[in-house]
């Protein structure tokens, strides 16, 4: 395999641990935890491992400002302005839809941090409108940067490169390793499946590295991205590893659906109340807090799938991507506030 050079964004060799009282609930699997969440800067979270090589791969073309997009609660988009501001770099942030009167969650973290975010409106657009809209508006952006003297690197959605993918291809390897280590064999790997670039590195990894675990993806948006999608990054990937893998979209395990995914939520980073419960209950039993847009989701359709026989009386690793400022932004504060504060306070 064709090996790429990095820089230490983040932590790696993050905790792999078992999940007691989780598992004791849940009395017929085990449940473990790889702790992507402290992966160190700017609170933590899976897209350091990305951007190890991302970064990289900016400082040897010389890029002077790193630019991606997301919404306004992207956990990527702050972990890229961290990194930028780790390694001297600018950062522009692009959102989707009108910028909010009050900044909340990692918006106040990335403007800490320096970064220039713009907002691009698209109401009244169809979905194919949006996307022509917003690649045009990122060509000026970087058009604008760049006659000033500025060199942009234009990070795809999650970080979700080949190049980026790469940092999980090598964590399939440190999960693997931190398994023969604890003389464990896992049968599933839960992660979240968004812009696939974490589901795509897992899966070549696994397989390239001989895992003895499937790695299972679920959705954070109600329509995913295609398997077939997933697909053509995990091959070109490949590809640039020199890795002899064809993946066929059949072979990849996508939990809930296409169409109005079951574990997916109303919309990307909003929840309903089953993803509300889990999320309070890996937080009462174990302390650990999962997030609205991605780590809530995923625990969502790890806890569902223990009903199906396929899943009894198996190991079941839960893959933690971060995410915890998502926590303390709209809709997310705004749905909890009956639930767990109004009529819920002891004043005396």
């Amino acid at each position: 395999m064709k090996k790429f050079e990095r820089v230490d964004v983040g932590y790696i060799n993050t905790p792999l641990e078992r999940l007691n009282n989780l598992s004791d609930y849940y009395s017929d699997v085990d449940i473990y935890i790889k702790r992507d969440d402290m992966t160190g800067l700017a609170l933590g979270g899976n897209k350091t491992r990305k951007l190890d090589y991302i970064v990289k791969y900016a400082l040897d073309n010389n890029y002077t400002t790193l630019l991606t997009v997301g919404g306004p609660q992207t956990n990527h988009g702050r972990l890229t302005i961290a990194a930028a501001a780790k390694f001297g770099l600018k950062s522009i942030l692009v959102c989707d839809g009108k910028a909010p009167k009050k900044a909340q969650g990692n918006l106040i973290l990335d403007k800490m941090m320096g970064a220039e975010v713009i907002f691009i409106d698209d109401e009244g657009r169809t979905d194919e409108q949006q996307a022509i809209h917003k690649k045009e508006e990122i060509a000026k952006i970087i058009q604008e940067r760049e006659a000033n003297g500025e060199k942009v690197l234009d990070i795809p959605l999650g970080g979700s490169s080949a190049i980026g993918a790469y940092g999980y291809l090598q964590c399939a390897k440190e999960i693997i390793d931190q398994l023969k280590e604890m003389n464990l064999k896992i049968d599933y790997l839960f992660c979240g499946y968004g812009s696939t670039g974490t589901f795509a590195g897992l899966w070549l990894g696994a397989k390239y590295f001989g895992a003895d675990f499937e790695v299972v993806g679920v959705p954070v948006f109600p329509t995913p991205f295609s398997t077939e999608h997933c697909a053509n990054l995990i091959n070109e990937l490949a590809d640039n590893c020199e890795i002899d893998i064809d993946c066929k979209p059949e072979q990849l395990k996508v939990i809930g659906g296409f169409e109005n995914n079951k574990y997916a939520g109303p919309a990307y980073g909003k929840t309903n109340e089953e993803i509300r419960e889990v999320i309070y209950q890996m937080a009462q039993q174990e302390g650990i807090i999962c997030d609205p847009c991605y780590t809530g989701k995923t625990l969502y359709g790890m806890i569902d799938s223990i009903k199906s026989p396929e899943v009894y009386n198996k190991k079941l690793l839960f893959l933690h991507t971060g995410g915890a400022p998502a926590i303390f932004a709209d809709p997310f504060a705004e749905d909890i506030q009956e639930e767990i504060w109004i009529n819920n306070v002891i004043q005396k």
